[in-house]
């Protein structure tokens, strides 16, 4: 995809009803005072816009009609829908309105879990069964929010048909607590996703409706984007980072006093240029196995070796308008290639894109990135 980042021309907000289609009130543009929205790793992205009251009469009566859940928020900038998610908060002063929403992972953090997860069977015939660990977030998801008994009607938030994956080649055996086929564990579903399966190689993020379930991209994944230092408004640093990286990473679910149970898992390379050196995982989820605890270190050890090069953007730092990327292609966990010309250390070094912030005023739009680097996925020394 081609094309530069440019600069809105103007931003909406749209307010629907729950399932993100059906339109509820939009106030004018001129109404619209600030914008502020993000989209992020493994975590909730937020979105809060400012509305004036004064130049707002028109929706001042459908605003107070707002509620949490009932509602969502959609952003759109100029005419492309770049966030949408239910409304959290809805607050009225004297002046203005302002608007909290967070991303369609709002609705996963407020679904307990009601199925046994046990994903052990080889059998692709059952819903249940060993597989990317994408596709066992994809099937943990579905089955809660289908679940004919809490769900009235199914997929009442209108998540499902918005879903996409992006599996690994591995395959990844899961259970939370191997000792019963019968107990359930009672946390939200985006709980399950953040303790068990992210430290299993999965990552996700959203953009607009969509809930991408995805991996942590390599070295051999093509980057969306090849910036210059030119395209990162404000001063740069390029700083090789020693503490950060490793040529070994050991990951155990051993504690301090009590290693009679201790499983291990390590990944990486011998015989390097940095002889030995080694870092430490250390799991607290329960009923890590070996081979879990070697996918976390697999896992691990990616942005580690060879020492990572790191870019230090300062606060405020921005992308240009004139940088070679559109908002589209801004998706978080993408990698983005930055070539360091200008530098002693001319290099380019691929990265992984964590976090978009944007902010929109009066004063135009600022769009701010945060940028790790991106390590091979190495495979795993023989005999671990």
């Amino acid at each position: 995809m081609g094309g530069v980042l440019g600069c809105a021309q103007e931003y909406r907000a749209v307010i629907h009803w729950r399932g993100g289609a059906r339109p509820f009130t939009s106030p004018t543009v001129e109404a619209l005072t600030s914008v502020r929205w993000n989209r992020t790793i493994n975590d909730q992205a937020e979105a809060v816009v400012t509305i004036a009251k004064a130049t707002a009469l028109e929706c001042c009566g459908p605003l107070g009609e707002v509620e949490p859940y009932v509602h969502e928020l959609s952003i759109y900038r100029d005419s492309d829908l770049v966030w949408q998610g239910p409304i959290v908060r809805a607050v009225e002063s004297r002046t203005a309105w302002r608007i909290e929403a967070r991303d369609v992972t709002e609705w996963l953090a407020r679904i307990i879990n009601t199925q046994v997860l046990r994903f052990v069977s080889t059998d692709v015939t059952q819903p249940k069964h060993v597989g990317p660990v994408q596709e066992i977030a994809d099937t943990i998801i579905r089955l809660n929010v289908n679940d004919p008994t809490w769900s009235t009607p199914p997929d009442w938030c209108r998540i499902l048909p918005y879903i996409a994956r992006d599996d690994a080649p591995t395959t990844t055996r899961f259970e939370k607590d191997g000792t019963t086929d019968t107990a359930i564990w009672l946390v939200p579903v985006l709980k399950v996703l953040d303790d068990e399966l992210v430290p299993r190689g999965l990552e996700y993020t959203t953009v607009g409706r969509a809930l991408i379930l995805g991996r942590p991209q390599t070295a051999t994944d093509r980057p969306q984007a090849r910036l210059t230092l030119d395209d990162i408004a404000g001063d740069v640093e390029l700083i090789k980072d020693g503490p950060s990286g490793a040529a070994i990473v050991w990951a155990t679910n051993q504690v301090q006093d009590d290693i009679s149970q201790a499983a291990w898992g390590v990944s990486g390379y011998t015989n390097t240029a940095y002889g030995r050196l080694d870092t430490l995982q250390l799991s607290q989820a329960e009923n890590m196995s070996g081979y879990d605890l070697l996918q976390l270190a697999q896992a691990s050890i990616v942005g580690r070796f060879p020492v990572p090069i790191g870019l230090s953007i300062p606060a405020g730092s921005r992308l240009t308008a004139s940088a070679p990327v559109t908002i589209d292609q801004l998706v978080a966990g993408v990698r983005l290639d930055v070539e360091a010309t200008g530098m002693c250390s001319e290099v380019t070094v691929a990265y992984r894109l964590t976090d978009v912030d944007v902010e929109w005023s009066a004063s135009g739009e600022q769009v701010a990135v945060s940028l790790v680097p991106l390590g091979d996925d190495p495979d795993p020394p023989e005999g671990a």
